[in-house]
């Protein structure tokens, strides 16, 4: 391989708790970079950090020996660039554009095919990323931007560079679109079946934190651990992962005892970790992008429905997302808006993208309008 550092677009706390701490763990140099200038300079001198891992699995790990580097700083960011290894994005799907120059100047001083890992909760992230690139001028055989999948979770430490994260493997990343030899990574896995491994991710890990957050803030919940701890929200997930598995097993290839051995995870351990302390209101943001018609809640919906499954479940998460209020978040402000103005059938057509003649559509609306007689949305 070109080198043994790793350019990692993105120090925050999953850029830094799982992809750093693995990448440090099986022996490589690491190059944060991150365009907050103030956790550039934290992080630097800092000189290192602690992950704690906790979960299943209890440990520490110390991270040290990096370097840092601001975004803006054009030729040591290029420079990085052409010596690595390969490269990695952990920057927020709709931040990925502005690696796009940072790239281009760092393929100019490089020979050989570099490989970006698109570690990003966002569709088609690596295309987005590709696009971007290749609008920069550089040609598209000069690299290559590999789809990944990241399950696990990471947090912040309050006042430190120290960030807490959940064991297990970090990234699933797409093996048929890496250029050349692969990396031997403990801790990242390279599959032919990346679509399922994205799917199960969005089905199951980010559909199961959608249920929490927007039922647990129906409830007056702050952390996700504590709407686990309801018994009725509880039981309503495991019903709907349970329906959702038999949906998954149709539509993806899968062996059913590894998405079991997943979703029993979830319920045991993911969801109840309050070393997580992973909040409602950070779960629950952006609630349009979320019921787009290929999320975690719509998308879910339509796959149940292709199968002939049970969707009354889905609809209630659907109502209750559409009844989720934060006047600091633009897009719950925009969604409490359009209702207001128009009804909530226009979030059902728009954004939802169901038909007034559609079952889910009428599904929707009577879960919404139970909530609104409970006094629980306005």
């Amino acid at each position: 391989m070109a080198g043994d550092r790793v350019v990692i677009f993105g120090g925050g706390a999953v850029g830094r708790g799982l992809i750093g701490r693995v990448l440090s763990e099986n022996g490589f140099g690491l190059v944060f970079v991150d365009a907050d200038r103030g956790l550039v300079e934290g992080l630097g001198e800092a000189g290192g950090y602690t992950v704690r891992v906790a979960g299943k699995e209890q440990r520490e790990c110390e991270v040290r020996g990096y370097e840092v580097l601001a975004a803006g700083d054009g030729e040591k960011v290029a420079g990085a660039i052409c010596g690595c290894a390969f490269m990695v994005t952990s920057v927020g799907g709709q931040n990925l554009g502005k690696v796009a120059g940072s790239v281009k100047s760092g393929l100019e001083k490089r020979e050989g095919v570099l490989n970006i890992l698109v570690c990003e909760n966002w569709p088609e992230a690596e295309k987005v990323l590709e696009e971007a690139i290749a609008g920069t001028g550089c040609e598209r055989e000069e690299l290559s931007c590999v789809s990944c999948s990241v399950e696990k979770m990471a947090r912040r430490v309050e006042g430190s560079p120290d960030v807490v994260a959940e064991p297990g493997t970090a990234v699933y990343a797409d093996a048929k679109a890496w250029a050349g030899d692969r990396p031997d990574i403990d801790g990242f896995v390279f599959t032919d079946n990346i679509e399922a491994y994205y799917a199960r991710k969005l089905y199951t890990s980010n559909l199961g934190h959608a249920v929490l957050a927007y039922l647990g803030y129906l409830r007056g919940c702050e952390y996700i651990y504590e709407a686990m701890e309801e018994a009725e929200i509880r039981k309503h997930l495991t019903e709907l992962l349970d329906v959702v598995r038999d949906g998954f097993l149709r539509s993806f290839e899968m062996e059913a005892a590894e998405l079991d051995g997943h979703i029993a995870e979830l319920l045991d351990w993911r969801y109840s970790n309050r070393a997580l302390a992973d909040t409602i209101r950070r779960v629950a943001r952006s609630p349009l992008r979320k019921l787009g018609p290929k999320e975690r809640l719509v998308g879910v919906a339509r796959m149940l429905e292709r199968h002939n499954l049970p969707g009354e479940e889905i609809s209630r998460v659907i109502a209750a997302a559409m009844c989720y209020r934060d006047a600091e978040d633009t897009e719950s402000v925009e969604l409490e808006k359009m209702i207001e103005d128009k009804g909530v059938g226009t979030v059902l057509e728009n954004v939802c993208g169901f038909g007034k003649d559609e079952r889910l559509y009428a599904e929707c609306v009577r879960a919404y309008e139970r909530i609104v007689e409970k006094d629980k949305c306005s």
